[in-house]
Formats: structure tokens, sequence, C-alpha cells
């Protein structure tokens, strides 16, 4: 038997060779697959994304909610969009910080979500008078953009929004909403409107700047039409014993309402005084700054009885918790005058309503009482049915209430979690996201069934919502001039007065930027007339 030499390549040593090889290889393909093929899906859910701990995107209501408060709500808006999916429909987007640090902040965002839910449940013919009026088309999805707690993912988070509107399976066609008037909201409204055409609706955005963008409209009225309101409402406010309290912090709200208060305070004797804020709902170091001013307030003469503030609400509270408690003239009743910022002030579980109430005296009276009166966008009592004096026109009877029926409702509908108005951002956001809605259904009326307007129709044309055409809101009617302004909007007036019951904000009357209501239409119409400037 002759003995066969090894083939080349086939020893035990090439052999142990090839099985290396073939370890390296698989080793190699897991890198690479690692590090090009698909990624681990991100816990947040589709169209979401962690960043610092919070989920950043565009959400469907799907996936892990933002924060547990809206893990209700956002089920329910999962539920409705599922339930129109395959119908023709436009996509609306709510925009907001979505998370907060604030407990009180938190309860904001939450009322916020549920009036756009609210908005889309009962848009899509929820009712039968509903399903009767024909105003069902195009059906309307809603989603959820979180451009995080301090705004700054705000162009990743419009750059994925702006990848719906190029989408026919989406359509979006409006964002909504932007509760602050601070300088990313105004970055993001102009890049949506300017780069991007994306037409845009304001929520509870008051300041004066936020005007002039294409394509923008808002509902709530801005600080210098409040600032009127309050004027022509109350003529017995004491200016000549007023003071200014003014934040000089670069902030848009801030700005806005301090040039409408120095306009309303050209006759006070007294020089303002301001202070440097650290941030929107930074606390810092202001409470013994405001200490010190509640001193020397006391001592100013001619009297000084009304403050008006110019200032964040979380500034505002440290402002009359110093005033209440610290001041030396405590027998001396105070009111303190502000802006629609101040509708959140109550729900603050810092504010001394002890201190507010003021000193008892012999039997039982209390002397010394600290009140807020502040201008709102709603409050429930405005529009009451039984109200005396209330207006024939600018509002309707019911709405509000129909409203709060409907954030209540069982399910389907609800439940959303807990439900609240009297901080009127639920209203502002519902007829924000109610006038994005009435935007789109204007321009598919008559149209063929699946039309779905563009974004240029809706976008130049927000100003036909006027006349017959207004919107109805929850907090009165909304009808949009020229410049993408509520035009002579209804205003709130209200009280925060420490010592009625429930310590929730009293309402004292509606106002008018224009001192009246709006006249009624032709023969006898009731319809928003804008008058040439």
């Amino acid at each position: 038997m002759t003995n066969t030499p090894d083939r080349p390549g086939h020893g035990p040593v090439t052999l142990v060779a090839l099985a290396l090889g073939v370890v390296l290889a698989l080793v190699a393909a897991g890198t690479l697959w690692a590090r090009f093929g698909p990624e681990d899906p991100d816990p947040c859910g589709p169209g979401l994304r962690t960043v610092n701990g919070e989920c950043i995107g565009v959400s469907d209501g799907g996936g892990k909610p933002f924060m547990a408060d809206l893990t209700e709500v956002m089920k329910r808006i999962k539920e409705e969009n599922d339930r129109i999916d395959g119908q023709t429909h436009a996509t609306i987007a709510l925009m907001i910080p979505m998370t907060s640090d604030h407990e009180e902040v938190r309860k904001q965002i939450l009322h916020e979500v549920q009036g756009a839910y609210i908005a889309q449940y009962f848009a899509n013919g929820a009712t039968k008078a509903e399903k009767q009026s024909g105003g069902e088309h195009p059906k309307i999805r809603l989603v959820l953009a979180n451009p995080g707690k301090n705004r700054d993912q705000w162009r990743t988070v419009a750059d994925q929004l702006a990848g719906l509107a190029e989408d026919e399976k989406h359509n979006l066609r409006t964002v909504f909403g932007f509760d602050l008037s601070v300088r990313p909201t105004a970055e993001a409204i102009a890049y949506l409107t300017k780069e991007k055409k994306i037409p845009v609706v304001g929520g509870p955005i008051t300041g004066d700047e936020f005007t002039g963008y294409p394509l923008f409209a808002r509902v709530a009225p801005t600080n210098s039409d409040q600032a009127d309101a309050l004027t022509h409402f109350d003529k017995n406010l004491d200016l000549e014993h007023a003071i200014l309290v003014k934040d000089t912090r670069p902030d848009p709200y801030n700005e806005s309402l301090l040039q409408a208060y120095e306009r309303k305070l050209r006759r006070s004797p007294h020089e303002p005084m301001p202070f440097d804020s650290e941030g929107t709902d930074t606390e810092g170091r202001l409470s013994s700054e405001f200490k010190r001013m509640a001193t020397d307030i006391c001592v100013l003469r001619p009297k000084v009885n009304t403050v008006y503030f110019a200032g964040r609400p979380t500034h505002l509270r440290q402002f009359l918790n110093e005033l209440a408690r610290n001041r030396p003239c405590k027998e001396e009743p105070f009111t303190v005058v502000s802006g629609s910022g101040a509708s959140t002030l109550y729900a603050d579980r810092k504010l001394d309503w002890d201190a507010l109430r003021g000193l008892r005296g012999d039997g039982g009276s209390w002397k010394g009482k600290v009140t807020v009166l502040y201008t709102s966008v709603s409050h429930p009592d405005g529009w009451l049915k039984e109200r005396p004096g209330r207006p024939e026109t600018g509002g309707t009877p019911g709405v509000v209430r129909e409203l709060m029926r409907r954030l209540a409702a069982p399910p389907p509908v609800g439940p959303i979690g807990p439900a609240d108005i009297y901080d009127s951002r639920t209203v502002s956001v519902h007829d924000s996201a109610k006038t994005a809605i009435a935007g789109i259904r204007l321009h598919a009326e008559g149209r063929k069934s699946g039309y779905i307007p563009t974004l240029r129709e809706i976008g130049t044309d927000w100003n036909a919502l006027r006349g017959t055409h207004k919107v109805d809101g929850a907090s009165g009617w909304i009808c949009i001039d020229n410049k993408g302004n509520a035009y002579n909007k209804a205003v709130a007036v209200v009280r925060l007065d420490p010592q009625v019951r429930g310590e929730r904000p009293t309402f004292v009357g509606l106002a008018w930027p224009k001192k009246f209501p709006p006249p009624k239409g032709q023969e006898g119409s009731l319809a928003c007339q804008i008058p040439r400037s």
C-alpha cells in the first residue's frame, strides 16, 4: 500500500485556519450588521427618539406616553386615529412641550392635549347633529409633536412634520398650539410658515410680536388687546395710585405686556420697579428682591394700591407671596393686575392663600387682602345663557358648557384624565384646533369626495374665517383679520379673590379691545365684521 501525501490545503493546520477564518468572517459580519443594519427600535415608539430622557418627535398616540399624566388621553387619540384609518383624512399636529419638571405645567399640558383631542373627536362626526351638518370632510387625524421641555428640539420636529406634509398617506395640513410666547416658539413658527410653507394656528400665545408671519393665524387676543379691553372695562382703575413691576429679561410675553402697561400708566407718578428673572419657570433668588419691593411700595407717596405686573406666572406668584406676607402696610388692601399668563395661578400649590386673605380683625372681619385681577382667554361663566347683561354678539351661549360635558364624557370618548378649564388652556387649544379644522374644511366644501386642500389654499386664506364663516369657539367668536389676529376677541376679566370659597377664579365680566362687542350683521344676522382700519 503506497502512502499518498496530503493534498495542499487539506492538512490539519489548514483546516484550523479555515475554521478560524469562518469565525472571523461571522464576527465581522455581525459587526457590520450592528453598525449598518436595522437599529433596535427606540423604546419611545415609532416616530420618536430618546433625547436626554425625553421622547422627542411626533406620535399618533401610540407608543410610550410622553409622561404618565397623558396615558389615558393618548390612548383615546390612538383609538380615534385608528378608527378613521383608511378614510380620507387630513392631519393636524399639536406642537407643545409634552413634559415638564413642574407639576402645575404638567397639568397645563394635560389640559391642552385634552382640548385638542375633544376638537378632533367631535369634528369627526361623533354626534347625530354633526353627522347631519355635512361638515365632516375630510376626517381629522391628530398627532402630538414634542419639541422637548426646553423647546430646543423644535427644528428636528418641524422637519419631521414637513415630511408628513409631503406624504399623501398623512396629509399634514396645519400645526397648532404653541402655548408660550418665547423665542423658540417664534423661531419654530417662522421656520414652519416661511421655510416649510406649513399653515400654523397659535393657541394661548399673546405676545404682540407674534404677527405678520405668512400662513399664520391665532385665536387668543394679543397682550395689547387685553390691556385695552381691561381699560375699557373698568374706568375706575386708579392709575395715579398704581405702579409697574416689570421683568427686564428678554421675553416676548413680558415685553409686549410691559409696552401695553407702560402706555396705560403714563399718569403714574412712580418709576417702575424692575427685576431680572433667570428663566420662564425659574424661581431663582427673586423672593428676597420682591420682599424688598413690598417694603418700598408701602412707603410710596402718593400711596399705591394697585400694582401692574409684567412677568411670568411663576414670578407673579413669588411677588404675591412676598407682598402678602412681608409688606409693612398689611392693613391696606392691594390689587395686582396682570395678563392671561395668570390664568394658571390658582392651581399653583405654592401660592399662599392664607397670606393673601389678609388680617383677621375684630368680629371676624378681614382687612388688607391682596386680590389679583387679570385678563383671560376664557372663563366658564362667560357665555352662560342666564347671565344678566350677556352680549348678543361675540360668542354663543352653551358652547363652553358643551365642551365641559364632552370632557367628562364616558367611553368611547373618555376617560382622558382629570379635566379643568379654569386655566383656559383646554379652551384655547381646543379653539385653535377647531380653527385649524375649519380652515381645512372650508376649502373642501363643494369639492369632490376625497379632496384634500393644499397647504397654500389653507394658509393664505385664514382671513376667510370671519362673518358667516367665523369660528364659534368656546372662548367666543374667532374672526381672523388680514394680519392673522383674532379681531376684537372677547376677553374675560377674572378676579382671584382669596376670600371666595373654592380658591378658584371669579368671573367679573367680558371686555372688548374695541370697547364694544361686534355689531350685528346685515338683516339682523349675527356675524363678526372687520372694518377698514
